[in-house]
C-alpha cells in the first residue's frame, strides 16, 4: 500500500466527532463532586466532542423540580453536575465558535403506561423551563447542542408510526421545547445483515421510514439550530448479549471484528446520513458499541473492542456501502460524530453491581463515588481523536498483505495540520501481520495502540488492557503523551509488523 500525495480528494472528520453516552441515572458516577475530576481529566484527553445524557432512561426518569437527587429522577441538581462538568472542561474556550465539549439532553417521549405515566408534552417542557434553562443560562447555553426527544421510539411506539409522528411534532413545537435545539429520531433498529434490510424481506422498524419522520421534524431542527448544527441522530449494535435462536448477533471477538458486521453498519449510515442530507441535515451516529444488552463479557470489555472501536470510528465517517461498492470512495457521506454508550451491568438504579462491559470509561460502583477509569475501548477514542478528529483528506486506503492474514488489516489515511499525512492501520486479525508501506522521505513517527495483558499469559484480543505507545491513563484521568518511534524509510518503502489486534498511526511530515 502506498501514501496518496497530500490534497487529494476526502472528506473531512470534523472537530467534536467523538463523544460519550451516559445514563440518566450514573449521572452522580461520571460527575458528582468525586467523579468530576477524573471524568473532566478524560475528556479533556479527547480534545472535543459531545457528551449525551440519555438512553433508554430518558423514557422511564421524570424530571421533577423539587425532588431529593436519587438515581430515579431527574433533578436540577442532576443539570448543575452537567453544568459543572462543561465549564470545567470548557474552560479556556469561550470564545471559540463552537464549545470544546458540547451536551445532548434527553426527554422522555414515549406512550404513557404503568411503568412511565408521568410522561408528556407538559412534563417536556417543565424538564426544558425548569431545568436545562436555569442550568445553562447565559453563556452556557452554547454548550447545549440539543434536547433529545424519546429513545429509540421504534422500540416505544412499536408499529404505532402515527402516533409516534404526531408526538414528534407536539413536541417539536418552541411551545413545548423551545427555543433549544432538537434532536430526533433516535432510532435503533434490529441486528440483522445488510442484505435482509436492502431486500425489505425483513421487518425492520422504522429503519424505512426515516424520510417521513424526518419529513415531520426537520423544518424545526433546522430553524432552531445553535452551534453545533442540525442533525438526525441514529443507534446501531453489531451484536447482542443475548442471542438465542439468532446466531447472527451471537458475541464473540471473530463476529465483532469481521467484515460483515462492519458491512452492516455501512450500509445503515450511508442510507441515513443520505437521507438526513436531503433534509438539510447532518447525521451522527449517537448510540452505538459493541453488543446491544449492555455488552459482552470477554468480547466488550477486552482489547478486541478498542481494535473494532478504531475501525467503526472511521466507517462511521466514510461507510462503505456494501451494495454500491466504490460508491463513496472520497468519503462525500458520513457521520458528523459518534457516541459509545455507558451503563450499569444489569439493570438502571443498581450502579454498585458494576459496569456494563462495553463502558468506554468506568465508573467507580462503590459509596464513594470516585475516580471514573479509561476502559480498553477508550484507547480507541484517544488515538482517533489525536490523530484523525479535525482533519481533513479522509479516504480509505487499499490493502495489499501477503497470506489470508492480510485480509484482516484495515488502512485510512488522513492529513493534518502543517502538511502532515497520516495512515492508519488497523490489524483486526488474530495473528501478526507485516505489511509494506510506500511512503516518500527518510523516516517516520510511528504511534502503537497494542494489547496488553497484565497477567503475562500473552493474551492479545482477549487481553484486559490497551497501551499506547507503552503507556496507560492515570488514575486520575490524566494521559502522559503519545511517545512514537521514528521509523527509517528506505528507498520509499517502509516495513510495519502488527500484533494481533494491534493498530498503528504512521506519520509523515512535509519535510519527510
Amino acid at each position: 500500500m502506498r501514501f496518496d500525495p497530500l490534497h487529494v480528494s476526502g472528506g473531512d472528520v470534523p472537530a467534536n466527532y467523538v463523544g460519550l453516552s451516559v445514563e440518566w441515572s450514573l449521572i452522580e458516577r461520571y460527575m458528582g463532586p468525586n467523579a468530576r475530576p477524573a471524568f473532566v481529566n478524560l475528556l479533556h484527553n479527547l480534545g472535543t466532542g459531545v457528551l449525551r445524557v440519555g438512553g433508554s432512561s430518558q423514557d422511564v426518569m421524570p424530571f421533577v423540580a423539587t425532588a431529593p437527587n436519587t438515581n430515579q429522577v431527574i433533578t436540577p441538581e442532576d443539570l448543575g453536575y452537567i453544568r459543572a462538568t462543561l465549564d470545567a472542561t470548557n474552560s479556556g474556550n469561550a470564545h471559540a465558535r463552537t464549545p470544546a465539549w458540547g451536551v445532548v439532553l434527553g426527554t422522555a417521549m414515549a406512550p404513557v403506561s404503568a411503568t412511565r405515566p408521568f410522561i408528556s408534552p407538559e412534563h417536556a417542557h417543565a424538564f426544558v423551563t425548569e431545568g436545562v434553562t436555569p442550568a445553562f443560562s447565559g453563556g452556557a447555553a452554547r454548550d447545549v447542542a440539543g434536547i433529545e426527544l424519546g429513545n429509540e421510539p421504534d422500540l416505544s411506539y412499536g408499529s404505532n408510526l402515527a402516533a409516534y409522528l404526531g408526538d414528534l411534532a407536539t413536541y417539536s413545537a418552541p411551545q413545548v421545547t423551545g427555543p433549544w435545539p432538537i434532536i430526533a429520531p433516535n432510532t435503533s433498529e434490529d441486528i440483522l445483515p445488510w442484505q435482509s434490510i436492502d431486500g425489505r424481506t425483513v421487518p425492520t422498524r422504522y429503519f424505512w421510514d426515516w424520510p417521513q419522520i424526518l419529513d415531520t421534524a426537520a423544518p424545526e431542527m433546522r430553524a432552531r439550530a445553535a452551534a453545533f448544527g442540525a442533525y438526525a441522530s441514529d443507534h446501531f449494535y453489531p451484536l447482542a448479549r443475548t442471542c438465542t435462536n439468532k446466531p447472527y448477533r451471537c458475541p464473540s471477538t471473530a463476529a465483532l471484528l469481521s467484515d460483515e458486521h462492519m458491512n452492516s453498519l455501512d450500509y445503515q449510515v450511508y442510507v441515513h446520513a443520505q437521507e438526513a442530507a436531503r433534509h438539510g441535515l447532518g447525521y451522527r451516529l449517537e448510540e452505538t458499541n459493541t453488543a446491544a444488552g449492555r455488552g459482552a463479557d470477554g468480547v466488550s470489555n477486552v482489547a478486541a473492542s478498542a481494535t473494532y472501536a478504531l475501525d467503526l470510528m472511521f466507517h462511521t465517517a466514510c461507510p462503505q456501502p456494501p451494495n454500491t461498492p466504490g460508491a463513496n470512495a472520497t468519503c462525500g457521506t458520513g457521520a458528523i460524530g459518534l457516541n459509545f454508550h455507558n451503563a450499569e451491568v444489569r439493570a438502571f438504579f443498581f450502579p454498585e453491581e458494576g459496569n456494563a462491559y462495553y463502558n468506554a470509561i468506568n465508573y467507580d460502583p462503590t459509596a464513594a463515588m470516585g475516580a471514573p477509569n479509561a476502559a480498553p475501548l477508550y484507547y480507541a477514542m484517544l488515538l482517533f481523536s489525536r490523530f484523525a478528529q479535525g482533519s481533513t483528506g479522509l479516504r480509505p486506503v487499499a490493502v495489499s498483505a501477503p497470506g489470508a492474514d492480510g485480509s484482516q488489516v484495515k488502512a485510512w489515511q488522513v492529513e493534518g495540520n502543517a502538511a502532515e499525512r497520516r495512515m492508519f492501520l488497523i490489524n483486526k486479525g488474530d495473528h501478526p501481520v507485516t505489511v509494506a508501506v510506500e511512503a516518500p522521505g527518510s523516516g517516520a513517527l510511528v504511534d502503537r495502540m497494542t494489547p496488553y495483558d497484565p497477567s503475562g499469559s500473552s493474551k492479545t484480543l482477549d487481553a484486559a488492557q490497551v497501551h499506547i505507545d507503552g503507556a496507560a491513563v492515570a488514575a486520575n484521568g490524566t494521559w502522559p503523551g503519545f511517545r512514537p518511534t521514528h521509523e527509517p524509510i528506505t528507498h520509499h518503502r517502509m516495513t510495519i509488523t502488527l500484533a494481533a489486534g494491534e493498530a498503528t498511526v504512521i506519520t509523515l511530515h512535509a519535510d519527510r
